[in-house]
């Protein structure tokens, strides 16, 4: 039975375009897999496209259907001052509505993979700060009972710079197109870890996480034969630990 993935990008400079386009390959490869590559509209100052590198707005906006009807989503966008930038965390934003019960689509997004990837460095953008921007993806992910998928330890992260678990980084000083290539390791890491989320997402499509249960609560208090037995079990490994 199919999936599906979504890999979402913002981008102006044209930075993270291959990138997404190498991750979204790499998801590709899992059998099953049918995967879409998005573009997140700018919130604030429209889509002139004179304001975009060429190819930057070919791919459709992301829409909220896409991302409901999505098994995984892989977002990417530049980091600006060691942050994500603002256009990518305002439509994270939107995203606000499936936390609240009194809201339709309240816990839409759970059980599904997210994973993430970003850019820093070049002209005005400041430098360093991407597992900050990775964690910050992370961090709204888990908000919605996501599960967060990063790059599994490889070798290719030995000959990768800014190689990092939690995710894809593209590195480099912006060439006179703003589009600096892929270094071969990046394209490696980048396809694996698009390779990796999908796997995830498949096996976990494949259990059909939506009939967990995750309502489940612990009792009140607990019966008081349990509650000595915890305690006279931690004294024990108390005592046993070397000091």
């Amino acid at each position: 039975m199919g999936f599906k993935v979504a890999v979402v990008y913002f981008s102006r400079r044209g930075r993270l375009v291959v990138l997404a386009n190498v991750i979204a390959a790499g998801a590709r490869q899992v059998p099953g897999a049918e995967v879409k590559v998005y573009r997140v509209q700018d919130p604030v100052q429209g889509e002139d496209p004179s304001r975009f590198e060429e190819g930057v707005l070919d791919a459709p906006p992301i829409t909220e259907q896409a991302i409901l009807e999505a098994d995984a989503i892989i977002l990417g966008a530049p980091g600006r001052q060691g942050g994500m930038c603002g256009e990518m965390r305002l439509f994270l934003d939107t995203w606000a509505v499936h936390q609240t019960e009194q809201k339709i689509g309240f816990g839409a997004l759970k059980g599904k993979v997210g994973s993430a990837f970003t850019s820093v460095g070049g002209h005005g953008r400041g430098f360093g700060g991407h597992e900050a921007i990775l964690q910050s993806f992370h961090a709204t992910f888990l908000q919605h009972g996501m599960v967060v998928v990063g790059n599994p330890p490889s070798s290719l992260m030995e000959d990768t710079m800014m190689a990092s678990p939690f995710g894809v980084v593209m590195a480099g000083k912006e060439g006179t197109t703003n589009q600096p290539s892929l270094t071969a390791s990046e394209v490696k890491l980048a396809y694996s870890m698009g390779g990796w989320t999908a796997q995830i997402s498949r096996m976990l499509h494949d259990a059909d996480v939506d009939k967990i249960d995750t309502g489940l609560s612990p009792p009140a208090s607990l019966p008081i034969e349990i509650q000595r037995s915890d305690r006279d079990n931690v004294a024990s490994h108390a005592a046993s630990y070397p000091h």
